[in-house]
């Protein structure tokens, strides 16, 4: 999620909106699983974030008969470029 996005949802005082939407409890109901939903994304993602990716190509190479794959592989893994994308506009369309 964008910065835009998070900073968004993180400025949503929630006790108000449930106490604002208390006679809806379908509503109520469903922000408060939105809510779950998103607290849970976020830890997940940070945990991601933190999750050492390496590959340990050196033990493919000897596991595996045939090493020139194992040459490609890591040759297009380290080519790999992490793209970061806007979604500003996104979410103007959204709101």
């Amino acid at each position: 999620m964008s910065v835009t996005g998070r900073k968004f949802l993180t400025s949503i005082n929630w006790p108000v909106v449930s106490s604002v939407l208390s006679k809806h409890t379908e509503i109520t109901g469903s922000l408060a699983a939105f809510r779950k939903g998103y607290e849970e994304s976020e830890r997940q993602l940070s945990q991601l974030k933190e999750a050492d990716r390496a590959i340990d190509f050196e033990h493919y190479r000897r596991v595996l008969k045939n090493k020139d794959i194992v040459d490609k592989l890591e040759k297009i893994a380290l080519a790999q470029k992490i793209v970061k994308v806007d979604l500003a506009d996104q979410l103007k369309t959204i709101s």
